[in-house]
């Protein structure tokens, strides 16, 4: 089994790209839902620490008892206002309806929610079994003349989180360069945004959301869309693992989480104003590959399990920034970051982390030949198990100070 339900809170600390499109402008909450707005849903649990202990919200050990829920979040939803184009790749043809070669239907066994909850229990309790300092984590890369701060964030927080310390204000302020994943504020980002990510995510070959779902699937995710007032018929247009993104955002949204209170904002507003220069790891087309390079199997298994746990979602979600402000990364690879475990797994863990992290070590490498002090802000879920940037790193021979 590979387990997807996870990959909501996953992609939380891992794709910095589709939780800024959301911020942007770009997402069906804020087109399809204009001037209806969501109802706001209770807070399910406070962040940081208490007393020395990890906080869980309030009587949170009584009501994971209950539930210990699957799945975590998305990040974004994308627009329906904007018109699928061509990518990077060339130009996306629309192949007429009778030349379509329509797979015979398959039966697949889909996983029960007793499963999905049995699974991040196992999970959960071997984060509990860990903890951190108190304060999100941060490394140091250095040598003779530079040095090069490496922070892990968090994309979409409830706004009245404080996670700020000393250590992070003093790296931010002493740096010169800020590098994030991906560019999305240069007039550049903007057209690839349109070209690149939004039409990736939307069927060019005249098939819809509803024929590539099995009658069973259909209705576990109709019912979801319905549940955050969106139709679905709003989404048939979209490819599955953009349906599933859309969804989780509209979800936490909801529940009280906000973009302009994520990490790489926070962050950039202020270098902005400092005048800091930025750099990024990677485009905003090779963000979508990832996504949407993904077997269309696995993306409709992502979707279905994202929709049958989508009221567990914002508690998860709780969850997961606890143990991102504690700095607790044995936590965080036990939840998100590793091969085995319910965030991400098999090709999916494989395309979103991985081959991402082999692929930003060599610029990183690079960076040490700049003189100056660099803050780089990644998603948490990047330095965290064993295939994070900071493991391979460090077997690349480079002492980094840190966790």
């Amino acid at each position: 089994m590979t387990p997807r339900f996870g990959i909501w809170y996953s992609i939380q600390l891992s794709y910095g790209c589709v939780i800024r499109l959301l911020r942007e402008g770009f997402g069906v909450c804020n087109h399809a839902n204009a001037g209806k707005g969501f109802a706001t849903a209770p807070t399910l649990g406070t962040q940081g620490k208490r007393n020395g202990e990890k906080t869980r919200g309030k009587d949170m050990g009584k009501q994971m008892n209950k539930f210990r829920m699957g799945l975590g979040v998305s990040l974004f939803s994308l627009a329906l206002t904007l018109s699928a184009c061509g990518g990077s790749g060339g130009v996306i043809e629309d192949k007429p309806a009778d030349d379509l070669e329509v797979p015979a239907e398959e039966t697949v066994e889909r996983p029960t929610k007793e499963a999905l909850l049995a699974e991040f229990n196992t999970a959960l309790d071997a984060a509990r079994a860990t903890s951190g300092p108190g304060a999100p984590a941060m490394w140091l890369l250095s040598d003779e003349d530079t040095q090069i701060h490496i922070f892990g964030t968090v994309h979409l927080l409830r706004p009245e989180l404080e996670w700020r310390t000393e250590a992070f204000d003093a790296a931010l302020a002493q740096s010169d360069k800020i590098v994030f994943e991906v560019d999305m504020s240069s007039p550049e980002a903007q057209r690839a945004i349109t070209t690149d990510f939004l039409a990736r995510g939307m069927f060019q070959d005249g098939r819809t959301l509803r024929e590539v779902l099995s009658e069973d699937d259909e209705t576990v995710v109709s019912d979801a869309f319905d549940s955050v007032g969106v139709p679905m018929d709003a989404m048939n247009t979209f490819e599955p693992w953009m349906a599933s993104v859309n969804l989780g955002v509209m979800k936490l949204v909801a529940d009280g989480y906000d973009p302009s209170s994520g990490v790489e904002t926070v962050i950039e507003a202020e270098a902005v104003e400092a005048g800091k220069s930025f750099g990024y790891l990677e485009s905003i087309s090779q963000q979508a590959d990832a996504f949407d390079l993904l077997d269309e199997r696995d993306q409709i298994s992502m979707l279905y399990e994202s929709a049958l746990m989508l009221e567990e979602s914002p508690q998860m979600l709780d969850l997961l920034v606890d143990e991102w402000a504690d700095g607790d990364i044995d936590g965080i690879a036990s939840l998100v970051a590793s091969p085995d475990g319910v965030g991400f797994s098999g090709p999916v863990y494989d395309a979103l982390l991985v081959d991402r992290n082999r692929k930003w070590v060599p610029q990183i490498e690079g960076m040490l030949s700049e003189p100056g002090t660099i803050l780089i802000a990644v998603g948490a879920g990047h330095l965290a198990g064993p295939d994070s940037v900071i493991t391979m790193l460090r077997e690349n021979g480079y002492e980094i100070e840190g966790p």
